[in-house]
């Protein structure tokens, strides 16, 4: 009889230990490419917010405002109050599109995203007021060092809410651009684009799920499973 050994399942261990690395350190690199785009994409975004506030601020309406004041949370001078509003607003919009669809990459429900985007700002947008106000009138630190700070603070903050809040399940959602299609019996093209991947499938295979089931009820296996490790 022959004590030749078809399957080790050491060796198939090793192998799944290695997959496993190298799923993590594929998950790390992404995560880096993610914080790089991100921080390109809110540069853009507070390129826009500077010289939107800075127009606005320069406008007759505005300028007529220059010495009024209005309360929110601090006292404000009202003019300043209306175009960093005004230019925030348009910094929101245009850093919640972009990195929706460049740096996350989200299929998923834009609505909920954008109401989400815009309930950070909700504690942030007072605190910002209050911040750029009462540290250079009170401490005398340089009003330009504190805006500095404070997009810093807002970039490193909001990064996290759009990763783990907003985008926390949809990352990596949206069809890529181009996609090998099949070309069918009549001439029609079906996009082939497995909604399952090879290691998902595996983890589903470890957990003792049938994989042969069809793919929505696969689909709520994982999500299941997900939840079950993030627990």
């Amino acid at each position: 009889m022959s004590n030749e050994v078809y399957f080790d399942p050491a060796v198939a261990l090793a192998q799944l230990d290695a997959d496993e690395e190298k799923a993590a350190k594929k998950e790390k690199r992404k995560t880096l490419f993610q914080i790089i785009k991100y921080a390109i994409c809110t540069a853009s975004a507070g390129l826009i917010e500077f010289i939107t506030f800075t127009i606005l601020t320069k406008t007759p309406i505005l300028s007529s405002m220059a010495n009024e004041k209005v309360w929110f949370f601090t006292e404000n001078n009202l003019a300043w109050f209306v175009a960093t509003a005004i230019a925030l607003f348009l910094s929101i919009v245009w850093n919640f599109t972009i990195n929706r669809k460049f740096t996350f990459k989200s299929a998923g429900n834009v609505p909920r995203a954008m109401s989400l985007a815009f309930l950070f700002y909700v504690p942030f947008f007072p605190f910002k007021l209050w911040f750029n106000s009462y540290m250079p009138t009170h401490l005398g630190v340089d009003p330009l060092l504190i805006e500095v700070i404070t997009m810093l603070l807002n970039g490193v903050l909001e990064f996290c809410w759009q990763k783990f809040v907003i985008y926390r399940n949809e990352q990596d959602t949206a069809p890529p651009k181009h996609e090998i299609g099949v070309i069918g019996e009549f001439g029609e093209v079906a996009v082939e684009k497995p909604s399952i991947n090879a290691m998902e499938l595996l983890s589903l295979m470890e957990a003792g799920v049938d994989i042969t089931a069809d793919d929505k009820t696969l689909k709520r296996e994982l999500k299941a499973l997900n939840d079950l490790k993030r627990a």
